[in-house]
């Protein structure tokens, strides 16, 4: 009679241990097929977020580009992001729900995108009625970045809890994964049919996971595509928008030069006049001596003056005339007489630069001196230039060195050295800040060199070249 129950218990025991073993693999196939959907759906979020922040940036292309022509086939890339950025904020903000997102944060989405949105129709709108005067309003530029500035922010913050999400799937996936195999150990310990209705139960357990790493394995290869097609595309939108930041800056030193131009045919001519005029005066009145003529005489010598100082300041004339050494030279000597700074400058090569490197070269130096005036404290500056090959590449070195208090606790992202990085990647160069040897502060800028027939073409485009001369 024992004997019969032995069977029945093992059997009893096998079924047991094979329905908890059933029980628990079911749990967790139903835990990782959550799991999944939950990271799925994080991945899903996230590619959608990626597109919005694309369309974004096209919007900004185009208005950007029409802005700059005033051509309205500029705008198709804005019109195209605009169509699909509607349907695609909707599922973008739809899910974002689904998973939790605050309703603040929504609404900060929300405002920060109407708001840009409102600001690019209103761009528009005003590069259509008041034409390329749109280009120097400078606070509608800073209150646009300000914009996309947080909306990248606010998507990002959301990017980055769709990976968490995802991180959180993927370890509680771990997780089942453990638990799942503790449970297939227990079955050799209920005896032979248990263990092999144990390694049945785990080849078809395995079997699903294969299946469910294999379309894993397929959904990531085909979201890496994605991405990788999603960044080629942003890395070609950056190179869009790069060319135009060059364009404008190219804009911008044009305009400057043609404001110095006006400075000192319109001002200079006026005051040049009027000294004539007061010069005349006062040989008709000799030899009675009139106040008011060296008052008049007096103002004359000023707007004079005025005129040459606006057209140094907008464009110098000898960077255009004489080349960025000139030009440096006689930046230095007024630096030197206004402040007792002592300065040393070494440009001997400076001619192998393009008269585009030339400019923004010294606009980075009147920033670094400005900087080393406010901040550095120091007694002497040196600025010296030579040609060096940097990783097999040709190009032109700019050492700008002070012997000052040294960049202590300076803020990289700081205002001055921001637009000196700045300056140097649209020259396509690399900008580094940091201590000098001994003491003090340097400033170095590489740029590269383009061929020596390329050279010569610029010189000669450098030398014939409009520039306007000193009052």
């Amino acid at each position: 009679m024992r004997r019969s129950w032995i069977p029945l218990l093992l059997l009893l025991a096998v079924f047991l241990a094979f329905v908890g073993t059933a029980v628990g693999a079911a749990q967790s196939l139903d835990d990782l097929v959550r799991r999944d959907a939950q990271r799925s759906s994080a991945l899903r979020t996230q590619t959608d977020l990626q597109r919005l922040l694309t369309l974004l940036v096209d919007i900004e292309t185009g208005v950007r580009g029409f802005i700059i022509t005033g051509q309205r086939p500029f705008l198709q890339p804005y019109e195209a992001a605009r169509h699909d950025l509607d349907q695609t904020y909707g599922d973008v903000r739809k899910r974002l729900v689904e998973v939790g997102t605050s309703e603040a944060q929504l609404q900060r989405l929300d405002g920060f995108l109407e708001e840009r949105l409102a600001q690019v129709e209103s761009n528009i709108a005003r590069r259509e009625r008041e034409g390329p005067v749109v280009m120097r309003d400078l606070a509608s530029y800073a209150d646009g970045k300000r914009l996309m500035d947080q909306l990248r922010y606010e998507i990002e913050e959301l990017q980055r809890v769709q990976q968490w999400r995802i991180a959180e799937a993927d370890q509680a996936t771990r997780a089942v994964q453990q638990h799942t195999l503790e449970l297939t150990r227990l079955l050799p310990g209920v005896g032979l049919l248990a263990l092999v209705l144990a390694l049945v139960a785990l080849t078809r357990e395995q079997r699903r996971r294969d299946r469910a790493e294999t379309a894993l394995r397929e959904a990531n290869a085909n979201l890496e595509r994605l991405v990788g097609e999603r960044t080629s595309a942003l890395s070609r939108a950056l190179g869009r928008i790069q060319g135009f930041a060059v364009e404008l800056d190219r804009g911008v030193e044009e305009e400057r030069r043609r404001l110095a131009r006006e400075v000192h045919d319109q001002i200079g001519q006026v005051g040049t006049a009027m000294k004539m005029l007061v010069v005349a005066l006062r040989n008709k009145l000799k030899p009675k001596v009139e106040p008011l003529v060296d008052e008049l005489q007096g103002m004359a010598d000023e707007t004079i003056r005025v005129a040459r100082h606006i057209a140094a300041a907008l464009r110098p004339p000898l960077l255009d005339e004489l080349g960025l050494e000139a030009a440096t030279e006689h930046y230095l000597q007024q630096l030197g007489r206004q402040s007792g700074l002592a300065t040393r400058l070494g440009l001997p090569d400076a001619g192998l630069l393009t008269p585009e490197q030339a400019s923004q070269l010294f606009r980075i130096i009147q920033e670094a001196c400005t900087n080393v005036l406010r901040h550095a404290q120091a007694r002497t500056l040196t600025i010296e230039g030579e040609p060096v090959e940097v990783d097999g590449r040709e190009g032109f070195r700019l050492d700008i060195i002070d012997d000052g208090r040294g960049p202590g606790d300076t803020r990289a992202d700081a205002s001055g050295l921001r637009n000196m990085r700045e300056r140097a990647a649209l020259a396509d160069g690399s900008f580094e800040f940091g201590p000098a040897p001994g003491r003090g502060t340097r400033v170095r800028v590489w740029l590269p060199l383009a061929g020596q027939h390329d050279n010569n073409d610029h010189n000669d485009n450098r030398k014939a070249a409009p520039a306007p001369a000193s009052p």
